[in-house]
C-alpha cells in the first residue's frame, strides 16, 4: 500500500524552504499548500448622524495589506524525517518557493502546528505568515544609453510599488512624475522614483548609460 501511495503522488509538487527541499531532504509528499490572500487594511471614519462612513483606506497613497498565510500539509514515511522537518523549519523566517510557481517566492516565518501518525504514515502540518506579495526570483533589468537626444523609457511593474536601483555611468537627467533629477556616476534609489502598477514612463537625456534593476511583486 505504501509503495502504491508513493507512485500515486510522486508527480505532485513540493516546496523549498530556504535551502531545504521537501521531497529531497525529507522524502515528503506535499498534499496541499493553500495560500490565503492578504486582507486589506481598511480605515473608515464614522459620521455621526450621517449615512455610511468616510473611506480613508487609500489616504496615504495606496492600499496597504496585512500579511498573507500559507497552510501546508505533508505526508512523510518515517518519524525521524517528520521530526527533522519540524526541527529544521519551525519558527524560522525564510524564503519559500512553491514548485507550482517556480518563478516566484514568498518571504515569511514558518510554524509547525502538529505532527501526527496515520498508520505507517506521518502527517506534518505547517503554516507560514508571509509578506503580502510574492516576489520575482529574478530581477527585472532594463538598460539604456543616452547621447544628447531625450528618449522615453517604459518600465512595466506588477502590483507592488517598488523603488528601482538606478546605476548611472556618465551624466544624465531623469524625468519622472514631472520632476527632473540630475545624476552623475553612481547608484541611486529614491522614494520619489517609485514604480507603480502598469507602465511607468521615464524620460532620459544627457550622455551615458542607465541601468534600472528591480524585483516585481504580485499579491500573494
Amino acid at each position: 500500500m505504501e509503495a502504491a501511495y508513493r507512485r500515486e503522488v510522486e508527480m505532485m509538487y513540493g516546496a523549498v524552504f530556504g535551502d531545504r527541499y521537501s521531497r529531497e531532504d525529507y522524502g515528503a509528499i506535499m498534499n496541499y499548500a493553500r495560500v490565503a490572500p492578504p486582507a486589506v487594511k481598511e480605515v473608515y471614519v464614522d459620521i455621526d448622524g450621517g449615512d455610511s462612513a468616510i473611506d480613508l483606506t487609500e489616504a496615504v497613497g495606496g492600499v496597504a495589506y496585512e500579511d498573507a498565510r500559507i497552510e501546508f500539509k505533508f505526508t512523510l514515511f518515517s518519524p525521524e524525517k517528520a521530526e527533522r522537518m519540524k526541527d529544521d523549519l519551525h519558527g524560522k523566517r525564510m524564503e519559500i518557493v512553491l514548485e507550482r510557481e517556480p518563478e516566484r517566492c514568498y518571504d515569511g516565518r514558518v510554524s509547525c502546528t502538529k505532527v501526527e501518525q496515520d498508520g505507517r504514515l506521518y502527517e506534518a502540518y505547517f503554516t507560514a505568515r508571509v509578506q503580502p506579495y510574492k516576489y520575482e526570483r529574478r530581477e527585472s533589468v532594463h538598460e539604456e544609453r543616452v547621447s544628447g537626444t531625450e528618449k522615453e523609457v517604459l518600465l512595466q511593474n506588477d502590483r507592488m510599488p517598488v523603488m528601482p536601483r538606478i546605476e548611472v555611468e556618465g551624466n544624465v537627467q531623469l524625468v519622472y512624475g514631472g520632476i527632473r533629477y540630475r545624476m552623475g556616476p553612481g547608484v541611486y534609489q529614491m522614494p520619489e522614483v517609485t514604480l507603480r502598477e502598469g507602465i511607468n514612463r521615464i524620460r532620459l537625456s544627457g550622455n551615458g548609460k542607465v541601468r534600472f534593476s528591480y524585483r516585481k511583486g504580485r499579491l500573494a
